[in-house]
């Protein structure tokens, strides 16, 4: 990654991608459902766009809301937020009303952006909605000045699951993703590069995906809307000739298990989010030796990588999380702040251009969390709350967190939010929330147990309908288990680790039980069974709230694929993701569907 122009420690976001332009105006930026977009077309656009914004008071770091599905229009939107001076704030479909209302309002959003995939889904909200598919070629009124932005200026605001039972707003500067993607040691990255975007936006490295290649002069295609199947996921890596690629850990080690043999064309691999695998990618390693496999690590508040691990030799138990990337201070401390000496376990900490300038709306907790720097007078540095080592060559190893705060299929999540919500209800009295393994080896899950008021009957539905109007779906605990009272330590503090354990997870769903009325239902039962270890699944009992995720949905379809040689696409299963209406779908994609030639094909791959 370089900068040919000026030196990139003094740009910003829109100076790098304004000097592609002008290097490379007729080169392919974009590529969306088969349309290519090039260089002067997207900053054409995005420059109608960013005018748009001015005419209604972006400037000055203002706030714009983005809600879009992945689409030209969603990239358009993030330039043009940035050309006209402001910072993007992304959100999310799943998100309830409530919550998609205060990250507008602690955010100061005072315009949303959409486009019609999403526009109905807005909730009413005290903002101006503008619906990209119907702006005007060329907005009315004067040529507004160009905004003076600085590299300290904000491009984007980040939220994520907080402790107090609201998220917070983690504001991320231009320097912290100009650092990111410019003069990195951990990839090579150049306008030869293809990425593929496919994070959602509210997760930051989709910062990676598309800055990375757009301040590159690299050509970036945009996924199709909604999860991807593995196997099409596959398809387009190869279609595409994709040469970087970022993946969650969960998804990175579902290629790597299924779709070894499509990976060929990468010259790139990141992953990140959980622990890598050793074995998986040892055994990537072993298959593409020249592929640049890389362990990125970092907290959202510094601007997604802190440090990253380049694969050059096979790993042993466990793959480490590297050394500082570019513009970037890394110390183990103890609760003292004094450096540990290494090969002994203490607390990271960072400094350095890729710190956020804090949350958005709470100086204690930003005054708490990013501290002075001890070492470098004037600098501030991060508490991240991660246990780590340094080893041979300086080489960080990472043991785990000391907080309430876990990754779960790659999110981040503060457990105190949801324990927040559940505590709030007037059936409960107590409420922990704990990340657990679980019952299918290397899958975490979070688990809930309540003390509730004496006497609540169905205490679990309700507290389910509580958690899908207060929180996205991924933050939903797989069980919620009802306990008389918590096991206390000696200084009458709950006590976690005596918390009973899970041989299987509970039936807790909203809905009467209904046994499998065909072969077919009967099939799909079994195999639902063994993906989620839940015990006496009826037909109309929800996919989710039984503790799948997008990536167990994942496995499952490409499971149906095998078995009957159909393609159940993912966005139909997700707006019926029963047994009932599984057995409907393969019904209607594979109508002459055998259930019993479907049962001995499992009995013989058993």
């Amino acid at each position: 990654m370089r900068n040919s122009g000026a030196d990139w420690r003094n740009a910003t976001i829109t100076d790098l991608f304004d000097e592609q332009v002008k290097r490379r105006p007729d080169a392919v930026a974009l590529r969306f459902d088969g349309q290519d977009m090039t260089y002067a077309d997207l900053d054409r656009r995005a420059g109608l766009l960013a005018r748009r914004l001015r005419d209604l008071g972006v400037r000055g770091e203002a706030a714009v809301g983005i809600f879009f599905e992945r689409s030209f229009e969603m990239v358009i939107a993030l330039v043009g937020i940035l050309k006209a001076g402001g910072a993007y704030v992304p959100l999310h479909q799943n998100e309830p009303p409530d919550r998609f209302r205060y990250m507008l309002d602690q955010a100061g959003c005072r315009v949303v952006l959409t486009h019609d995939a999403l526009a109905g889904r807005i909730p009413d909200v005290d903002a101006t909605v503008v619906n990209l598919d119907h702006e005007p070629e060329t907005p009315p009124g004067a040529e507004p000045a160009e905004p003076a932005v600085s590299p300290d200026n904000l491009a984007y605001i980040c939220y994520t699951s907080g402790s107090t039972g609201m998220p917070k707003g983690v504001a991320v500067r231009h320097r912290g993703v100009v650092r990111l993607v410019q003069d990195g040691d951990y990839a090579s990255l150049t306008e030869n590069e293809t990425f593929l975007q496919l994070c959602s936006l509210r997760f930051d490295p989709s910062a990676f995906e598309i800055w990375g290649s757009l301040l590159n002069g690299a050509r970036l295609v945009i996924y199709q809307p909604g999860t991807p199947a593995l196997h099409e996921l596959a398809d387009c890596l190869e279609a595409e000739r994709v040469t970087t690629l970022w993946m969650t850990t969960g998804l990175m080690h579902r290629m790597i298990d299924g779709h070894l043999d499509r990976l060929g064309g990468l010259r790139h691999f990141l992953g990140g989010g959980e622990a890598l695998s050793p074995v998986l990618i040892n055994r990537l390693h072993r298959t593409y030796p020249d592929l640049v496999v890389v362990n990125g690590y970092g907290p959202t508040e510094d601007t997604c990588f802190t440090s990253c691990h380049v694969v050059t030799e096979e790993v042993g138990d466990t793959v480490p999380i590297g050394r500082a990337v570019t513009d970037t201070r890394l110390y183990v401390l103890d609760g003292e702040l004094r450096p540990v000496p290494d090969g002994e376990w203490g607390l990271l900490y960072t400094s350095g251009s890729g710190l956020a300038r804090g949350y958005v709306g709470r100086p204690a907790l930003t005054a708490e969390r990013f501290v002075a720097d001890p070492f470098v007078p004037g600098e501030r540095m991060y508490a991240i709350g991660d246990l780590v080592r340094r080893v041979e060559g300086g080489v960080l190893e990472f043991r785990g967190r000391l907080d309430d705060q876990v990754k779960v299929d790659g999110y981040r999540i503060e457990l105190g939010e949801i324990q927040a919500v559940l505590a709030g209800q007037p059936e409960v009295n107590e409420a922990v929330v704990v990340a657990r393994e679980g019952l299918t080896p290397g899958r975490k899950i979070l688990v809930a147990f309540v003390v509730p008021v004496g006497g609540t009957e169905r205490l679990v539905p309700k507290l389910r309908v509580a958690l899908h109007r207060k929180l996205p779906r991924y933050m939903h605990p797989a069980a919620i288990i009802e306990l008389e009272s918590f096991p206390e330590t000696l200084g009458n503090k709950i006590d976690r680790k005596s918390l009973p354990a899970l041989e299987q997870l509970p039936r807790d769903v909203d809905a009467d039980y209904e046994a499998p009325r065909t072969p077919l239902e009967a099939l799909l039962t079994d195999l639902l069974t063994d993906a989620l270890a839940v015990p006496d699944i009826g037909v109309f009992d929800e996919f989710f709230e039984l503790g799948g995720s997008s990536l167990v949905a994942m496995d499952l379809l490409a499971h149906i694929r095998d078995v009957f040689d159909v393609e159940v696409p993912a966005a139909e299963f997700f707006g019926n993701p029963t047994v009932a209406g599984l057995a409907e779908l393969i019904g209607k994609y594979a109508p002459d569907a055998d259930a019993v030639t479907a049962q001995s094909w499992l009995s013989a791959a058993n």
